[in-house]
């Protein structure tokens, strides 16, 4: 088997770039969106269950 040389970088023009991480950045809102309405669907249904939370389950989630 030969050995090809392999370039590290790819070119990529500036407007390109710029709208892909503009892109990216939609991308990434919109699945912090997403996982808000999850999280927000999840709790009603367990207010409608009248479930109790455990409090340290409550601050893990609120990242305390």
């Amino acid at each position: 088997m030969a050995n090809t040389a392999v370039k590290d970088k790819i070119l990529i023009p500036k407007g390109e770039y710029l709208r892909l991480k503009k892109l990216d950045s939609r991308f990434g809102d919109f699945l912090g969106y997403l996982e808000n309405l999850i999280d927000i669907r999840e709790a009603r249904k367990e207010i409608k269950q009248k479930k109790f939370i455990p409090q340290e389950k409550l601050f893990k989630q609120l990242g305390l």
